[in-house]
């Protein structure tokens, strides 16, 4: 490459006057130090700019450091369609998950779910992660559902879905008309010892009977609802499981300073170990009437229950009354819902309820 445009046959003066005119020597140091500046430098005055000039600004809604949305953005926008593309959409959210395709032969092929890392962290979260999706994917494809701790899929026999009903529905719930469905759920296990105390308070107390001998009974005969030729202790179990069993049973909620927020209307089984059934911690337990060594409670919130509160405490309310008469089906009763009743098992807890999020809340209340 020549240093110079004239022709061979220039004339002395020519070179001369191309020579004196020559800006080579002036601006060569800036043009080195110009190339590639703004990549290296990127003033912050200028980033505004660079993410327009990269077509980013789709990603302003959702991303507030620009300097992490031209790191970040650039390759993702390189990787669109694509199930990358879709994992560092999460990425700039802090969230990972894995995405789920729909089978081939389904009509709705083209609408996936992912399964994320956790329940989302603050509900603005949820608008992050589906605005990122949807700039991810292809333009056939529509995200349909996000999911962590809580997830129910459609029942299907063969080919076809069970047609619009409960069985043919997923888990989850919609925020607002075309957004995803989201379905969370977190658990909550206490483990709880009744004592002499809280069965005497629910007036089932059987005194412990210090020998097989009829004699040592401390209670009438005709109150027991033992046979005399079973084992004594196996026999007060039954009775406590029978009894508790057979009580209503509600979860109530309460905030820092006491206050009820709400009940939850819970199950109550007299339970033994075994391999398999209910999980509880690192061990199982099966329903049990014969041979119970405590009894499992255990309840799941609503979606919305509770919604936009934040619960200090969770106990369990034994045969207490619903106040509505006309709702004697409901789940979820306000703090003034419910009367009466033996409160037992009071427990810190900490769970700030939320529109998309089921909350499984078991109780182990051995005897």
């Amino acid at each position: 490459m020549t240093d110079q445009l004239l022709p061979t046959n220039a004339t002395p003066l020519e070179a001369a006057v191309e020579a004196a005119c020559d800006p080579t020597g002036r601006v060569t140091s800036g043009i080195t130090v110009t190339s590639g500046w703004k990549h290296a430098l990127r003033p912050p005055d200028l980033l505004p700019f660079l993410v327009h000039e990269y077509g980013l600004d789709i990603l302003l809604p959702y991303l507030d450091n620009l300097s992490d949305i031209l790191n970040q953005g650039l390759p993702w926008s390189r990787a669109r369609g694509t199930h990358d593309a879709v994992a560092q959409g999460l990425a700039m959210t802090g969230y990972s998950g894995l995405l789920v395709d729909p089978p081939a032969r389904r009509l709705a092929w083209a609408e996936f779910e992912i399964l994320l890392d956790r329940v989302r962290d603050v509900p603005a979260d949820l608008d992050r992660i589906s605005g990122l999706v949807d700039l991810s994917v292809p333009v056939r494809s529509t995200f349909r559902r996000g999911v962590h701790g809580y997830d129910f899929p459609a029942a299907e026999t063969g080919y076809t879905r069970l047609g619009d009903c409960i069985l043919g529905d997923d888990s989850g719930v919609h925020l607002k008309q075309g957004a995803p469905k989201w379905s969370f759920g977190r658990n909550y296990q206490v483990e709880h010892t009744l004592t002499e105390a809280d069965l005497v308070e629910l007036d089932i107390w059987i005194p412990d009977v210090p020998s097989e001998q009829w004699v040592d009974m401390e209670f009438p005969w005709n109150t027991a609802d033992l046979k005399w030729s079973e084992d004594i202790d196996l026999a007060r179990r039954v009775s406590f499981g029978a009894a508790l069993a057979a009580m209503t049973c509600w979860l109530r909620f309460a905030d820092s300073e006491g206050a009820t927020i709400g009940y939850r209307l819970a199950a109550c089984r007299g339970v033994a170990v075994g391999l398999n059934g209910y999980g509880f911690g690192s061990d199982f337990y099966t329903p049990s009437r014969t041979s119970p060594i405590g009894v499992h409670v255990f309840a799941r919130t609503g979606w919305g229950d509770g919604f936009g509160q934040e619960a200090a405490s969770v106990s369990v309310i034994f045969d207490a009354n619903a106040e509505d008469s006309e709702r004697p089906g409901a789940l979820w009763l306000d703090p003034a819902g419910l009367s009466g009743g033996t409160e037992v098992a009071s427990y810190p807890i900490s769970i700030v309820f939320g529109e998309t999020i089921r909350e499984h809340v078991q109780f182990l209340m051995r005897f």
